[in-house]
């Protein structure tokens, strides 16, 4: 009322309109006051929609935001009440937009500190976020409201993934559980093994073959759920295990969520440790890893499921404590207050941009969401700029990867034109520094993704099929088995041994020589709009094997500055090194003294140069000089 009072007095007052006409120099402080009592009255109204919006919402938010329970967390009401009060809050927003171009803040009288002028400025100055964020939540509660089953039950199917077996979504997917969700409610939550739907007699993967795009490369017969995720474009990996869900479980699902162990960790980072009664075990984010993994591969763990969950026939004897930890934990979550689902929430969001949380829906328009905000874990198939995703596939029917260092130094040439030439080295260093279930030699698919118009140049260290020493041939060498050092071993250790039963060799048993190496031995891409080479790195424990590729990608076409997309991979860490520069002596020619990072890559980075500041003094090389 009192800035509607301001405002009335202003505007019909004899006075005030004396002073304008006839003091033209107060005008400024007139305007400026009539301009900050309408902002005074829009944002009271804001206040007011958000308080009484509020009041109608909190009695829901009470206590567990997301047990089960029959009153739901979110109706169509409320997605409705929320919607409302938006789109009349906006057109308030753009009454103080146009507002704030109306005073000075020269005009304020003095008695306002220059304090109190910045925090006014820094309030206009949010007004145009406020406005695009309020639009994006708008848009965004349908696909919300979808996801959270607000108009009806949906149904997720949810697969861990165990990078200690890396896949090229993140991990193997060796159990999986159905998440209901009703009125933004979770029902109860249990992990199965997938072992007690494929491992059984008249098992519904008995003669399947992995998919054509994949065949060429994938060695294992029965080809089921637990071997889905051979795309690292999460949207055609979840595509494909929906389909082979429905084909051996029979049941239909809105979606899937995939998760490594790092989303574990950054749960139990909030919610804090879970002690484990009857095991005497407490998990922490600290040893989560390393307890799941004792428990499925350690004899003296297995030992201890088999005393402590005797009778647990829903899951396999290894994955007992699995899926006890599962349900405990989700049971933690479900039952949090306020304040640890929100930093749950706000650690998915960070999970989501690097993959270590996956989601797909079948919803087009939740979908297209996931996809405008980069959450989608797709593969980048942008024409605009350069880039590269490695992507492993652990096929040793091993836990190895854990021990496995994945190196990547990458340097790239530019020439006058902007064309990029990549030599690239792929370090795998193999470090067995504890037990390992399964074989010891690591067997990896590596395919490296590049633009569709990439030219390849040449390449080293993968796999030939071509016996070289070893098994039933000549002994391998002592040291230096490959003329160029691309393995290297600790003295007479090269023999690879013995390599899972696979559709070539059921044995199992028979020992395999060490083949030599070459080029990239598959150049047809499996993701459309992307080039690819791929092929087998085969290394012996505690050995380092170096895979090298070059390959040329010609200009984009367009007028940006050279931009490199480098993706990575769910479930790894990578170290990378990487180096753009021009070629030497046309610094100047592209404007561009280069780049260089040298970390871990803990999600997708785009390396963009950065141009010469205009008028800066470019040499005609940027590489150091003799005597300089």
């Amino acid at each position: 009322k009192d800035f509607q009072q301001v405002e009335y007095t202003l505007d019909h007052a004899a006075v005030i309109a004396t002073v304008i006409q006839y003091l033209p120099q107060y005008r400024a402080q007139v305007s400026s006051a009539h301009a900050l009592s309408r902002i005074g009255i829009d944002v009271t109204d804001i206040g007011q929609e958000l308080v009484q919006a509020a009041m109608t919402l909190a009695p829901t938010f009470r206590g567990p935001l997301l047990n089960a329970t029959n009153e739901p967390l979110v109706t169509p009401a409320m997605l409705t009440l929320v919607r409302t009060t938006i789109d009349q809050i906006l057109p308030t927003l753009n009454d103080i937009q146009t507002q704030s171009h109306l005073f000075s803040l020269d005009a304020l009288p003095a008695s306002i500190s220059a304090h109190q002028r910045t925090q006014l400025v820094q309030l206009m100055q949010l007004i145009p976020q406020a406005q695009a964020d309020l639009v994006q939540v708008r848009d965004l509660l349908d696909a919300a409201g979808w996801m959270l089953g607000v108009n009806e039950p949906r149904t997720f199917l949810v697969q861990t993934m165990d990078r200690g077996e890396l896949r090229p979504t993140g991990g193997f997917t060796g159990q999986y559980g159905e998440l209901s969700i009703k009125g933004g409610r979770m029902a109860p939550f249990s992990l199965r093994d997938i072992s007690l739907v494929e491992y059984v007699d008249n098992s519904p993967t008995l003669g399947q073959l992995a998919l054509p795009q994949y065949r060429s490369w994938w060695p294992f017969a029965n080809w089921g759920l637990r071997d889905s995720n051979l795309s690292a474009d999460f949207p055609t990996s979840a595509q494909i295990a929906i389909k082979k869900y429905k084909s051996e479980v029979g049941h239909n699902v809105d979606g899937v969520i995939l998760f490594t162990p790092f989303l574990v960790q950054h749960v139990l980072q909030v919610i804090g440790p879970i002690h484990i009664g009857g095991y005497n075990d407490t998990i922490t984010a600290q040893n989560v890893e390393e307890r799941l993994h004792y428990y499925q591969q350690d004899n003296a763990g297995l030992a201890k499921q088999a005393v402590y969950q005797p009778g647990d026939t829903t899951t396999s004897s290894r994955k007992r404590f699995t899926s006890l930890l599962a349900h405990l934990l989700l049971d933690r979550v479900r039952h949090a207050p306020p304040d640890e689902i929100l930093a749950i929430a706000r650690q998915a969001l960070h999970d989501l941009k690097t993959k270590d949380l996956q989601i797909y829906v079948t919803n087009p328009q939740a979908e297209s969401v996931l996809e405008k905000f980069g959450d989608a874990a797709q593969v980048d198939r942008s024409t605009t700029h350069d880039g590269v995703y490695v992507v492993q596939a652990n096929i040793s029917a091993s836990k190895a990867s854990q021990f496995v260092r994945t190196i990547m130094h990458d340097t790239v040439t530019l020439n006058t034109d902007g064309g990029a030439t990549h030599i690239m080295q792929l370090r795998l260093v193999y470090n067995q520094v504890g037990p390992v279930y399964g074989y010891d030699t690591y067997h990896d698919y590596v395919r490296v993704y590049v633009p569709p118009t990439s030219k390849f140049l040449w390449g080293d260290g993968f796999d030939t099929g071509t016996p070289l020493c070893g098994a039933t041939y000549v002994d391998c060498p002592q040291n230096g088995v490959y003329p160029k050092n691309e393995l290297q071993c600790p003295p007479g250790q090269y023999q690879p041994g013995a390599s899972a039963p696979s559709i070539s060799d059921e044995d199992g048993a028979r020992w395999h020589p060490l083949d030599t190496v070459g080029p990239p031995t598959n150049f047809q891409s499996d993701e459309p709009g992307r080039a690819m080479f791929g092929g087998w790195v085969v290394v012996p424990k505690n050995c380092t094997m170096t895979v090298t590729l070059s390959w040329y990608v010609p200009p984009t076409g367009h007028t940006t500055p050279y931009a490199l997309l480098v993706q990575r991979q769910a479930g790894t860490l990578p170290e990378l090194d990487l180096t753009i520069l021009p070629t030497p002596g046309n610094c100047s020619v592209l404007k561009t003294a280069g780049q260089y990072f040298d970390g871990i890559l803990a999600e997708d980075t785009s390396f963009a140069l950065k141009p010469m500041p205009a008028g800066a003094h470019v040499k005609s090389s940027c590489y150091p000089q003799p005597a300089v």
